[in-house]
């Protein structure tokens, strides 16, 4: 049979429950009765699905639609769009995945806590609205504040434009709610302790709550709370910058809890990799971010951070540290709530000045290259901590299709945060771009390492250059390279 396609105009009609209205002689266009679902994909593709009346004071060739459901598929008033009866999913629905996301700064945790004490609020919402791949539910007047309701996930799968019809508010499924603006991953924080990192020239701006947060939320000893008094100052160095951002970070990633694991390692002339003792089985640098790991591990983590933040000191082992954590996701388990491997993101904190190599090659870019294609699950992160090299930094978040961000205000690092989750999902269903024909090996050998120095020696180094102008000159020499691949391409399109 033909599928039958009508193209008509929408009307934005306000709320009327989740549904659509339609004249009959349309309806009968396209072969729907009451009741039925269509769905209306607009000429950007955007769709949704709902649920149809008949109503004959609607007009010939429009179709009425509730406000709330035009504006999860970003569909006007006035807007042209193709309406069809929907593809339904064959097999019952089982279970479905829902996650939440708060619109007005409130705690998400709290959130879902509150839905699911009262659950038939939310089934009001839902009532009526079939499910498909984009649906999105604003919710203005929900108990614990505004909140957006979005479909993650079903069982049976949803496939494609298929739709699917639900009960919330019976028992006949299994409703799961997650944070929808936070997937579960995984994460490894590359914390840089080398000489070059103790420069004082991170500005203190914006910090104020952050820290008393930390103050009250952790249980650190006396190198902690000496860690944080730092911050009363107008600059710090940039190893204390990176100190407070990874606590920031994990203060944030283990009060959540959703089945996600990380793991810290902290390099200079050498890596060390931290572990930590818990559940009787001995060390692990594997952390889980629920149970015991939650309420204990992080006051260990704080304390091992800050330690090593105060003793940093010697050359900069870039290459060993990515390699270490790339290796280091292959350790971590699969999620314990949803029984798959967790996706995994790499954060690396530095001031991009590498200098030794310890028979990997002091430039870290080949090792990227290598682990971001063995590694495709992990997005690479890297934040600029004062006078970094940036276009060293910029080249190993591209290769690793993350980004690069430049921290020299602590107020600004803490509002990237905020941001990492949802950019890591975006990062996460793109492709990598297409990686650049592999560069003789011996062109990243000619550098020659750098030897165990004292302080004196490393601020004359850093103040009038060394292995990091030769890192440059050799990204340089690979921009030239590309470029030339890039036109021959561009001649054999020509051709």
């Amino acid at each position: 049979m033909v599928e039958k396609i009508i193209d008509i105009s929408v009307i934005n009609v306000g709320e009327i429950d989740g549904r659509a209205y339609m004249n009959k002689r349309d309806m009968d266009r396209i072969g729907v009765d009451d009741f039925d679902i269509i769905q209306l994909i607009n000429e950007f593709e955007d769709s949704c699905a709902v649920q149809l009346l008949e109503n004959d004071e609607v007009e010939v060739d429009t179709v009425a639609v509730d406000n709330g459901i035009l504006d999860s598929a970003n569909i006007s008033d006035g807007d042209r769009v193709k309406v069809r009866k929907a593809h339904l999913k064959k097999e019952p629905i089982t279970r479905v995945k829902f996650g939440i996301e708060p619109l007005e700064g409130q705690p998400v945790e709290e959130c879902i806590s509150y839905i699911l004490e009262n659950f038939d609020e939310m089934t009001s919402v839902l009532r009526n609205r079939p499910i498909y791949r984009n649906l999105q539910v604003d919710w203005p007047d929900a108990g614990c504040g505004h909140v957006k309701i979005s479909f993650l996930e079903s069982d049976p799968e949803l496939e494609g434009d298929e739709v699917g019809i639900i009960d919330p508010s019976g028992k006949e499924i299994e409703v799961q709610l997650v944070p929808a603006s936070e997937m579960s991953f995984n994460a490894v924080l590359v914390l840089d302790v080398s000489g070059s990192m103790g420069k004082e020239d991170m500005v203190v701006r914006g910090t104020g709550t952050a820290v008393e947060g930390l103050r009250r939320g952790l249980k650190g000893g006396r190198d902690l709370e000496t860690l944080l008094d730092e911050f009363d100052q107008k600059k710090v160095s940039r190893i204390k910058g990176a100190a407070l951002a990874t606590l920031l970070f994990l203060s944030q990633k283990v009060s959540r809890g959703w089945g996600e694991q990380l793991s810290i390692i902290s390099f200079a002339g050498d890596v060390d990799v931290f572990e930590v003792e818990y559940g009787g089985s001995g060390a692990t640098p594997v952390i889980a971010c629920t149970g015991e790991a939650k309420s204990a591990g992080l006051e260990i983590i704080a304390d091992y951070v800050s330690k090593r933040c105060s003793k940093g000191g010697g050359l900069t082992f870039m290459s060993g540290a990515l390699q270490q954590a790339y290796e280091m996701t292959s350790r971590f388990e699969p999620n314990s709530i949803t029984g798959k491997m967790n996706p995994c993101m790499i954060v690396l904190l530095t001031d991009g000045q590498p200098n030794k190599g310890n028979g990997l090659g002091i430039n870290p870019v080949p090792i990227a290259r290598k682990c971001a294609r063995d590694y495709p699950n992990t997005v690479l992160y890297t934040i600029s901590l004062g006078e970094a090299d940036s276009r060293l930094l910029k080249r190993l978040a591209d290769i690793g299709r993350g980004e690069m961000y430049e921290a020299t205000d602590l107020g600004e690092l803490t509002k990237f945060y905020d941001l990492l989750a949802r950019r890591f999902m975006i990062s996460l269903k793109t492709e990598p771009a297409e990686l650049i024909e592999e560069v003789s090996e011996d062109l990243f050998e000619d550098v020659e390492e750098v030897d165990e120095v004292d302080e004196v020696e490393l601020a004359i180094e850093e103040e009038y250059g060394g292995a990091g102008e030769a890192i440059a000159d050799e990204i340089a020499e690979m921009d030239a390279l590309e470029e030339e691949f890039e036109e021959d391409d561009k001649s054999e399109e020509d051709y």
